[in-house]
């Protein structure tokens, strides 16, 4: 997609948003540097390209499109009268489709992910119902719940790449986040004597356990990075 297409997606859809913020075709005109006749052609549909839609449905663009919009409204109302250049707005969005174009095929390795996480999640579901042992089918359906688990968080992923879900600030101070973390640290001390017991099978949930309780400490030790950076 080239500049100058992207440049004429962008210019439509910032029509349309100044306008829906009450600000006349003539206005919108002198502030995109275009002719009023310009303006109503992108408001009517028949200016800016196939890619308008497209955009449209991308949070991220539609993001900043409406705060630049908001920018534009202040500025006319502090009697600015344009036109002022989008040029810079236009590349940025260019960056986004080129992130969104370079993740095609990392969406589709995850997809294959997801894939292979619910038969797991299918398969060690079937085997927890064939045993006996209720230990035994503790672990089977430990996987299963897992997988699943890990089917959903990947399917949000996917979301996030395609701007379907917004990431948003971690919202936990730091030091809520240390005590959490010093939890799970002394849980993780407090099973070692666990593991005298003999039988394979409860050895087996005691490290199932034990590995819950480790992941769940460098969770809360990366949300404490995301924390500090935020």
């Amino acid at each position: 997609m080239s500049l100058e297409r992207i440049l004429s997606a962008v210019r439509s859809l910032l029509a349309r948003e100044l306008v829906d913020r009450g600000l006349s075709v003539n206005e919108t005109a002198r502030l995109l540097g275009l002719t009023p006749a310009a303006v109503s052609m992108y408001l009517s549909g028949k200016r800016g390209g196939e890619y308008v839609q497209e955009l449209a449905r991308d949070d991220r663009v539609m993001a900043l499109v409406k705060s630049h919009a908001d920018l534009f409204v202040d500025a006319a109302k502090k009697g600015v009268r344009g036109p002022i250049d989008i040029t810079e707005l236009a590349k940025v969005v260019a960056n986004i489709l080129a992130q969104r174009g370079s993740s095609a095929g990392l969406e589709e390795v995850i997809k294959e992910r997801i894939r292979l996480e619910q038969e797991t999640a299918t398969r060690a579901m079937a085997y927890s119902y064939k045993v006996r042992n209720p230990l035994v089918r503790s672990l089977f359906m430990q996987i299963a719940a897992d997988s699943l688990r890990h089917a959903e968080i990947l399917t949000m992923i996917l979301d996030y790449l395609g701007g379907r879900l917004k990431a948003e600030d971690v919202d936990v101070a730091g030091e809520e986040l240390e005590l959490l973390a010093q939890e799970e640290s002394a849980m993780r001390e407090s099973i070692a004597d666990l593991y005298k017991l003999g039988d394979p099978v409860l050895r087996a949930l005691i490290l199932s356990i034990e590995l819950d309780e480790q992941k769940h400490y460098q969770l809360v030790k990366t949300l404490q990075l995301a924390s500090r950076r935020g």
